[in-house]
C-alpha cells in the first residue's frame, strides 16, 4: 500500500513540475468595433428614428423580455440588433413570415429597414 501512495505522489509531482503555462498571450479584438461600412450611407434610417416605432407597433406584442411567444427581445436596441441578421428571411424578403398572423409590412418598411441593417444598424 505504502508503494502505490509513493508512486501516485512520486507521479503527481512529476504532473505538477512539468506542467507549465506555455500559452502566448494573444491580443482580443475589440467586440465594439465597427468592421461595417454603411450602403447606403446617404439614407438616415436610425433605430430611433424609425425602427424603433416599427418594432413598438408590429412586433413587441410578441418579442418581448421575459416569457414571450416570439424568440428574442424587441423591446431595445441591443435587442433587435441582435436578431437583425434574422430579418432578411424573416421579415424583410417577399415571403417574410413576420409579423406572423398578420399581413406582411409594407414594402416602404421593409426597405427601410433593409437600409438600416446595411447601413450597420446604427443606434442614433
Amino acid at each position: 500500500m505504502k508503494r502505490i501512495v509513493f508512486s501516485l505522489l512520486i507521479g503527481i509531482s512529476i504532473m505538477y513540475v512539468g506542467c507549465e503555462n506555455t500559452a502566448t498571450e494573444v491580443d482580443i479584438e475589440d467586440p465594439n468595433t465597427n468592421e461595417c461600412t454603411p450602403q447606403f450611407p446617404e439614407m438616415d434610417v436610425t433605430y430611433d428614428n424609425f425602427v424603433k416605432g416599427v418594432m413598438d407597433q408590429y412586433c413587441i406584442s410578441c418579442h418581448f423580455t421575459g416569457n414571450s411567444p416570439g424568440p428574442g427581445d424587441f423591446t431595445n436596441y441591443n435587442g433587435v440588433k441582435a436578431a437583425s441578421g434574422f430579418f432578411a428571411a424573416r421579415v424583410i424578403s417577399d415571403n417574410a413570415d413576420m409579423p406572423q398572423g398578420n399581413a406582411p409590412l409594407s414594402q416602404s418598411i421593409r426597405d427601410s429597414l433593409n437600409i438600416w441593417i446595411g447601413n450597420c444598424s446604427p443606434r442614433n
